[in-house]
């Protein structure tokens, strides 16, 4: 019970008033909390409404606004888009198909892209994706037609954009598809780029095999250098020749067998830093061989993937698939890439940088001699010729037409001549080619100096002066051994002390050396045998062969003496040549020179030419102007001991002025010319004061008459007590042909003291015959040569002259018939021997010593017998005196010109 507030229980009736005013509050509070509420209530669902209002404006509003901002930025970042995909891919790389570049030179062979276009976005924005840094793709697709079209694509681009000969693509398409037609241009002239494609596992195998070789000689060079990736290596040197190799492997594995998987999982694990790179085509609907687990090279390679036309590659947008390439704009390019090929050159290694310091040039000869040739990268390419520990004494060397031989040759040459004196190296160079690369190196009309270690040098030597060297080696191997037997009986050269006594190493290089050998005579017999006996004593003699070609396939004495001749040659250096040439040089079934891309490109081998031992070096660039001032050097630090070599040059005359320097005339052996021989001495003929003395020339040709005349005068002048007086008798009426050299001739007689009278007009000559005959007659032309240049010439010879009554002949048959028991000897030039016998009798004034010049052979047979052969060539003549039981081909002197005169006198007067 309550109580009231004073303390007093209240009353119930006040209690339920109470309750009932409560009652009637809390109803007003509910009721106005519910009105309260409602307005709350709709003023959310108002605000509600305005705020979708507005959001949906806002929306609409910010849509656009970002479909503008989007539009903005693409529009900006197409064009960066655009640049960063020709930097990452350049040249063609990046350019869509059939665009208007592909039908110009300019981007080219830009350079090798490591990035390549796989496609373009909607916008027409380029995507390109990386690939030759990488191990490759694994391309799949919904459709076969597809991949083979994206890799068809990518495959020009590759080629299109690398520079010539830097990318190979080798194509295995099993299915025979023809994809790799497009290329087809390419492959027909340089198959070296892109390869016919192949289509079985054998062919496959080859690849694969070659490819595993080229991997490990790049691991190993790599390892060498310091450098974990190929391009590093290409970044280093910038000398690297092997190019990158792409493979293209159209629906693997349809046609992979087992030998062919483990090479592909071999080479796939290094692919990227090795420089190669797969482009391989997964069809999941071919069933693999057994033991081909396809995954395993699969997962090696990054994804490609081609879906309803759209590339999907990782971490880059999808892309539209390109449509396929015009065969036309394809065949162009192919065409353009062949044209750049033809003309691509490597860069270049000077030839100073093979030389040593030249403080430690000339070094004394220890147990070899060698050189540097280029340049295998950093390493110096080097060519040792020694006898033994191992015996590496001759070379081989090879090369197609153009592909760098005779600057290797020059290379080489050079080389050695820096390095060692002449006392210790002697050189012998042939060239039996139409080439003129030795002529540089032996002394010359404006060049005092010459290569002071050269000894004999041959420019386009004939076979004959060939032969002649050979046997000339052959005869100083003789002599060689009997300075050995003199030592002790010594085996070797290097095991003589190094001295005077010891012979010096003989360096010899016949150039083109097979055209001693090609023609079926016994010129090509003996010469055979001489090479075959020098290539097998000459390493312990201290000779050392480099026997050069363009090729030797055909050449019959060979065929019968390859492994004779060559199985003594260690040294093999291969330039770009067949692979049936590389092989012939090489080795049976090494074909590596035929992988060689540039001129100057050598595969040099130490072994017979086995595939293991192949060195891919680059030779260094001889330049003239650098080699022309080191023979110089060299020939000045050689001093006064040097002598000029040999000189010999087919179809050239000899030159007088170099005979003389070397040799002194003799009284009574006036000079035909030079033999075909090493030796300097002339072909002198006997001429004394007695019956069947004199010369008679025959055959065609003034100035080669004129030269021989020149050298039989000048030689009798020279080596004549008392000066001689001369005749000279001109029956061509002074052809200006002949003039310069006729009053050279004329002035060095002169200079040298004697009596010159010349007798120039037909009219003239008659005459003087007949004074001449009678001064013979009376005693009175003792100590007199009549020079008769052209009596064929002269008119009315055998017709009574006026005021006598007999013919001029007649005087000149008495002449030559009796004039050499008094002291007038004749040498004179008719064109052919029968009118030289109708001038003077039958028996040709009894003179026994004939020069035929260009004369028919029947005329030839009929003084030297019916067994001679002669072939009558330019500045060539075949001496007979009928002492010797064969006739002797000699070189006749060239005829003198003007500036040659006072040296001439100078040379023959000592």
């Amino acid at each position: 019970m309550t109580e009231k507030p004073d303390g007093n229980p209240a009353a119930p009736e006040v209690l339920e008033a109470r309750i009932r005013g409560l009652q009637h509050a809390l109803g007003q509070l509910l009721d106005n909390a519910r009105r309260l509420t409602y307005g709350e209530h709709q003023r959310a669902v108002q605000l509600h409404r305005q705020l979708q209002e507005q959001t949906a404006a806002a929306r609409r509003e910010s849509r656009s606004l970002v479909d503008a901002k989007t539009a903005e930025a693409l529009s900006e970042a197409e064009p960066k888009a655009r640049l960063l995909a020709d930097r990452l891919a350049p040249g063609l790389a990046a350019v869509p198909p059939n665009d208007a570049r592909w039908r110009s030179r300019q981007l080219v062979g830009a350079g090798v892209p490591a990035y390549v276009r796989v496609g373009e976005l909607e916008a027409g924005t380029p995507v390109v994706a990386p690939l030759l840094r990488t191990n490759g793709w694994k391309v799949t697709a919904d459709r076969n037609e597809a991949a083979r079209r994206l890799l068809q694509s990518v495959a020009l681009r590759l080629v299109a954009a690398a520079e010539p000969f830097r990318l190979r693509i080798d194509a295995f398409d099993p299915k025979l598809t023809g994809t790799m037609g497009l290329l087809g241009h390419l492959t027909t002239k340089y198959p070296q780029l892109v390869p016919r494609a192949t289509h079985t596992a054998e062919q496959l195998h080859t690849v694969l095999s070659g490819l595993v070789d080229v991997s490990s000689l790049r691991a190993s060079r790599q390892a060498q250098l310091g450098h974990d990736r190929f391009e590093d290596l290409l970044k280093e040197t910038g000398q690297v020749t092997d190019p990158y190799r792409v493979v293209i492997l159209f629906d693997y594995p349809f046609g992979i067998d087992t030998l062919a998987q483990r090479d592909l999982l071999r080479l796939a694990a290094t692919a990227g830093k090795r420089g190669l790179c797969f482009l391989v085509h997964y069809d999941a609907s071919t069933v693999a061989e057994l033991d081909v687990d396809s995954k395993q090279l699969l997962e090696l390679l990054n994804p490609v993937a081609v879906v309803n036309d759209r590339v999907e590659v990782a971490q880059l947008p999808p892309a539209r698939l390109d449509p396929p390439f015009d065969a036309s704009v394809a065949a162009g390019i192919c065409d353009v890439i062949a044209e750049q090929a033809e003309i691509a050159v490597l860069p270049t290694i000077d030839f100073e940088r093979t030389l040593p310091d030249r403080p430690t040039w000339w070094q004394p000869v220890k147990d070899e001699i060698g050189t540097v040739i280029g340049y295998d990268d950093r390493t110096p390419a080097l060519v040792r010729l020694r006898s033994g520990n191992p015996a590496l004494p001759h070379v081989l060397v090879g090369g197609a037409v153009g592909q760098g031989k005779s600057n290797l040759l020059l290379v080489m040459i050079h080389g050695l001549a820096a390095r060692y004196s002449p006392a210790d190296l002697e050189m012998y160079l042939l060239d039996f080619k139409h080439g003129v690369e030795f002529s540089a190196l032996g002394p010359g009309p404006k060049r005092p100096h010459w290569l002071p270690q050269i000894r004999v040098l041959g420019v386009h030597s004939d076979r004959a002066f060939g032969l002649a060297v050979l046997r000339h080696l052959s005869d100083e191997l003789a002599r060689r051994s009997e300075v050995f037997k003199s030592h002790g009986n010594v085996a070797d050269i290097a095991e003589l002390a190094p001295g005077p006594e010891r012979p010096p190493r003989i360096l010899v290089v016949l150039d083109e050396f097979q055209v001693l050998l090609e023609d079926d005579d016994e010129l090509a017999d003996e010469a055979a045998k001489l090479l075959e006996r020098l290539v097998r004593l000459g390493r312990a003699y201290g000779v050392h062969v480099v026997l050069a070609t363009q090729t030797i396939e055909g050449v019959k004495r060979l065929s019968t003496r390859r492994d004779s001749i060559f199985g003594q040659v260690p040294y093999r250096i291969a330039l770009k040549t067949t692979p049936a040439d590389s092989q012939a040089i090489l080795r049976s079934g090494n074909t590596a020179a035929a992988e060689l891309q540039f001129r100057g490109e050598a595969v040099l081998n130490a072994n017979f030419g086995s595939p293991d031992d192949n060195q891919h070096v680059l030779v260094s660039f001889a330049d003239k102007v650098v080699l022309d001032s080191l023979r110089a050097e060299l020939w000045t630090r050689a001093g006064d001991a040097v002598r000029p070599p040999r000189v010999f040059h087919l179809a050239e005359p000899a030159r007088l002025t170099d005979t003389a320097s070397a040799v002194q005339p003799e009284l009574g052996r006036p000079w035909t010319g030079l033999p075909i021989a090493v030796t300097e001495e002339p072909v002198a003929v006997e001429v004394r004061p007695e019956p069947g003395a004199g010369v008679l020339v025959l055959g065609d040709g003034p100035v080669d008459a004129l030269g021989v005349l020149t050298g039989l005068a000048v030689s009798t002048a020279a080596g004549s007590v008392e000066p001689p007086r001369f005749v000279f008798v001109d029956g061509t009426n002074s052809a200006p042909s002949v003039a310069e050299g006729k009053d050279a001739l004329v002035q060095v007689l002169r200079e040298l003291g004697c009596e010159v009278e010349t007798v120039d007009k037909h009219d003239d000559i008659a005459p003087r015959l007949f004074a001449l005959r009678d001064q013979m007659r009376s005693g009175q032309a003792g100590g007199t040569y009549l020079l008769g240049f052209g009596f064929h010439g002269v008119p009315r010879m055998q017709v009574h002259a006026e005021g006598y009554f007999e013919s001029p002949a007649n005087a000149l048959q008495e002449i030559v018939r009796d004039g050499p028991a008094q002291g007038l000897i004749t040498y004179g030039w008719w064109n052919r021997l029968h009118v030289c016998t109708e001038q003077l009798g039958y028996g040709r004034g009894n003179v026994a010593t004939h020069l035929f010049l260009r004369h028919p052979q029947d005329g030839v047979r009929a003084v030297a017998g019916p067994l001679v052969r002669w072939a009558s060539e330019p500045h060539r003549a075949l001496l007979w005196d009928g002492l010797h039981p064969e006739a002797q081909v000699v070189v006749p002197f060239a005829a003198l010109r003007a500036d040659e005169v006072e040296r001439a006198v100078e040379l023959v007067r000592r």
